[in-house]
């Protein structure tokens, strides 16, 4: 136990040696204001922006289904004018940008978006991807410090059930994954693979350590969620529980050090333990440009970062939206969220992790 307290230790050390002293500052201030302002969600570290609703793929298991089915009537994305505005209004306040979706690579201002972004000098430019539509815009790589992409099993035919395409394309995404091990090597690219634990791949998420620590890529592992809630199919579930006590015993062994995440993070998942989120570490940005106060599970799109000369300013006007949020209460169960959120508790003197 005790080695496993040290272990995790070392690991939020680590996320913080990651951060610049600009970033730090930033994050220290905001978190050390948290606990003597309880309306104060937290100090922006990074960004989130949802470029875009539309996507080529259909997993069953998407947490954002519902964005998607209704994305393009509900957040139609800006045109190029606007884009730049709302990027340097998120430089103004954060220097770490991650664009998601959707998928980010079939909107038709990727390009631009990204170029422009490079230009504003952030420190870090991140993009998640599902890797079907890569191979036609390989330029992308040129700009991005982190991609993370969506491979949900060792074979094409596990990966096609999960993303709901067809063999050919899963093959095409698996083509993209050795373009990105190729590209990799060539200059300073951090690859992390994304796989969401479900009924449809539970027998097969071991499998993913061999093949990316093969590659050369990080490993992230997630169950899947509805709505804030643990997946109904894995709670409970024997097989889910074996595996995580099988990834948390390759850890201690250091069998797996390409394994994204500390043990503290696999405990969280494999019990499914709720914790305290602070939703504005790293906030959510629809395609339009709306705030997500706090966070999408809210509903809650009332302020515009568009309206304000920057993410900070939009953040403070968004605070009268709070309410009694379940993140603040310590009901929240994302679980890509967890890590960030222990290390702004950490930060912050506040608990994170709730028992049932």
């Amino acid at each position: 136990m005790a080695q496993s307290r040290i272990r995790t230790t070392l690991r939020s050390r680590d996320l913080l040696s990651m951060l610049s002293p600009r970033i730090a500052w930033r994050l220290t201030r905001g978190m050390a204001r948290a606990p003597f302002n309880p309306s104060y969600a937290g100090a922006p570290l990074a960004v989130c922006w949802f470029t875009n609703f539309s996507c080529n793929a259909a997993c069953h298991f998407c947490c954002k289904a519902a964005e998607i089915r209704s994305g393009i009537d509900r957040f139609p994305p800006l045109n190029a004018a606007q884009a730049q505005r709302l990027l340097i209004g998120i430089r103004r306040s954060v220097d770490m940008l991650y664009l998601s979706g959707g998928e980010p690579t079939i909107h038709p201002l990727i390009g631009t978006i990204l170029t422009e972004a490079k230009a504003l000098n952030f420190t870090t430019i991140g993009m998640s991807t599902n890797l079907l539509n890569l191979h036609h815009h390989r330029d992308l790589l040129d700009h991005l410090d982190v991609i993370s992409c969506s491979i949900h099993g060792p074979d094409p035919g596990i990966h096609a059930r999960n993303l709901g395409v067809s063999l050919e394309a899963a093959e095409q995404a698996f083509a993209n994954l050795d373009l990105l091990a190729h590209q990799a090597r060539q200059r300073p690219l951090k690859v992390v693979v994304n796989c969401v634990i479900n009924a449809e791949n539970i027998n097969h998420v071991l499998d993913m350590v061999p093949f990316t620590a093969q590659r050369g890529f990080l490993l992230e592992i997630v169950p899947a969620n509805e709505r804030n809630q643990p997946p109904r199919d894995l709670v409970g579930n024997p097989r889910y529980t074996t595996l995580i006590d099988t990834l948390l015993r390759l850890r201690r062994a250091g069998k797996a050090p390409h394994l994204a995440g500390s043990t503290h993070y696999y405990r969280q998942i494999r019990d499914f333990i709720p914790f305290r989120c602070f939703p504005y570490g790293v906030p959510n940005i629809m395609p339009d440009g709306r705030l997500c106060s706090p966070c999408d599970i809210a509903g809650n799109y009332a302020v515009n970062v568009l309206d304000y000369p920057d993410l900070k300013q939009a953040i403070a006007a968004s605070l009268p939206h709070l309410g009694a949020y379940p993140c603040k209460q310590g009901h929240c169960f994302k679980a890509g969220i967890i890590e960030r959120s222990r290390l702004f508790g950490l930060l912050s003197g506040a608990h994170t992790s709730h028992a049932h």
